[in-house]
C-alpha cells in the first residue's frame, strides 16, 4: 500500500473537507479524491460520505484512523531511529531457575562486551522466547542446543551426621540413610540410578518441588542429597563429601529455534559462544 494513501486519508479525516485536505498535503483536490477512492477499493470499504459541505466519516473510517496514525508515526520515526549512534537490538531471553549467579553474570557480561546496544527482555524460560539459558534436559524438542557449561552434582551430608566423619563415602554407606529427592530436578533420574545400586535399600525422607526446598531440608538435617556444586557452594550447615561411585552432572546451554537466528543479536550470541570453550 502506498504511504501517500494513508496520509491523504488522515488529512481528509482531520479536515472533513477535500479541498482543505489537498492544501494540507500540497496536492490538488483530484489527487486527494482519487487517493481516497483507491484506498477504499483496496480495503473494499467506503470510508467517507461525500456531500457539498465536505465529508462525513463512516464507521470504517473511524476504525482506520488510529491504525493509520500509528503506521505513519512509525514511518516518520524510522530515519531518526537509524540516525542514532546507539541503535538497540532487542533480545527476548528465558532464564531457568536455580542457575548460579556467577554463570549468569559471566554470560551477560560476555555478550555486553561483544555485542553492543542489546535491550534485554528477560523472562522465565519458555518456548516462546527467542533464546533460553537452561539445563539441557529442559531444552524444547524442536530447538537447537549450544552447551556452555558443565558441573557435577556433589554429595551433601548435614553437619553432625555420622557420615561426616568419613573422608570417602562408599555407595554401601548410603544404605538406609534418609535421602531428600527433587523429582523435577534435571538429575533426579541420575540420582535414582546411583541409589538403585543399593538394591532398593535406601530411604526417602522427602520429595521436594525445588532445589531450594531440598537445600532447606538438608540444612535442617533431615537427610542427605545430591545438589549442583555451584548451587551449594556458599551455604553452611552441611558438608560436601568425596564419594566413590557414579556421579551425576548437569549441562547448561542455550536453547533456540532456527528462526531466532534471523535476529542479528541472537546470531551474534550464538557465534560468540560457538567459538569459545564454554563459560
Amino acid at each position: 500500500m502506498d504511504e501517500r494513501l494513508l496520509r491523504f486519508f488522515v488529512a481528509v479525516y482531520e479536515e472533513k473537507n477535500l479541498s482543505r485536505a489537498a492544501e494540507k498535503c500540497f496536492v490538488s483536490q483530484p489527487n486527494i479524491s482519487n487517493g481516497i477512492k483507491t484506498l477504499e477499493e483496496l480495503l473494499n470499504k467506503e470510508l467517507f460520505i461525500r456531500h457539498k459541505k465536505g465529508v462525513t466519516v463512516k464507521e470504517e473510517g473511524h476504525l482506520l484512523y488510529p491504525i493509520a496514525k500509528r503506521i505513519l508515526g512509525e514511518l516518520n520515526a524510522l530515519p531518526e531511529m537509524f540516525q542514532k549512534s546507539e541503535f538497540t537490538q532487542k533480545v527476548v531471553i528465558g532464564v531457568a531457575d536455580s542457575l548460579p549467579q556467577e554463570l549468569k553474570k559471566h554470560f551477560f557480561r560476555t555478550i555486553t562486551e561483544e555485542v553492543p546496544n542489546i535491550e534485554w527482555d528477560i523472562r522465565p524460560m519458555d518456548r516462546s522466547c527467542e533464546i533460553n539459558l537452561l539445563v539441557r534436559e529442559w531444552k524444547f524438542e524442536e530447538h537447537l542446543f549450544l552447551p556452555l557449561w558443565k558441573e557435577d552434582y556433589v554429595l551433601c551430608i548435614p553437619n553432625n551426621h555420622p557420615l561426616c566423619e568419613k573422608e570417602l563415602i562408599e555407595i554401601t554407606d548410603l544404605e538406609g540413610v534418609p535421602f531428600i529427592h527433587c523429582p523435577p530436578c534435571e538429575a533426579h533420574q541420575q540420582s535414582l540410578s546411583i541409589l538403585n545400586d543399593l538394591g532398593g535399600k535406601w530411604k526417602t525422607v522427602a520429595n521436594c518441588a525445588t532445589k531450594n526446598d531440598v537445600l532447606t531440608l538438608l540444612i535442617a538435617g533431615l537427610g542427605i542429597t545430591f545438589l549442583p556444586e555451584s548451587f551449594v557452594r556458599e551455604w553452611d550447615g552441611f558438608q560436601i563429601k568425596s564419594y566413590n561411585g557414579p556421579m551425576s552432572y548437569r549441562e547448561v546451554g542455550l536453547s533456540y529455534p532456527k528462526d531466532s537466528l534471523s535476529n542479528p543479536a541472537i546470531a551474534s550470541i550464538v557465534s560468540i559462544f560457538s567459538n569459545q570453550d564454554g563459560l
